[in-house]
């Protein structure tokens, strides 16, 4: 049986506010947080970022089957990368002065941490 570890799924989140990143989150596919590490205190718009995601699963492209790996959005403020890991959504927030490749590899690299335990907890649904 597989459980998640909160405080380091948290670290592994944490790894990634660094050079501009500002917010790592972790959601349910509805949009839920999960998991957090926030070095601002904006509000974040998690569900937005869940929905947004949902809605592109619901337009016909298998996420993970699929030709997407994740989508960035450039807002007037910032960017949000989004993407699936198992049943769940990696959500990372960012200056607007973060290189899109930067924010990939930050994104793909967490990815890479967290896929095999949320795999196993997904498996067991």
């Amino acid at each position: 049986m597989s459980i998640l570890k909160p405080l380091a799924l948290q670290k592994a989140l944490e790894q990634a506010n660094t050079g501009g990143v500002y917010a790592a989150l972790l959601l349910s596919q509805s949009g839920s947080p999960i998991a957090q590490a926030v070095l601002e205190t904006e509000k974040m718009t998690a569900s937005i970022a869940g929905h947004i995601w949902k809605l592109i699963q619901n337009t016909g492209d298998s996420i993970r089957g699929g030709d997407i790996q994740h989508l960035l959005i450039e807002c007037d403020n910032g960017k949000v990368m989004v993407g699936a890991i198992a049943q769940y959504v990696l959500c990372l927030y960012a200056r607007d002065s973060v290189h899109s490749g930067l924010l990939t590899t930050k994104f793909n690299s967490l990815k890479k941490c967290l896929l095999p335990p949320l795999s196993s907890i997904s498996d067991m649904k």
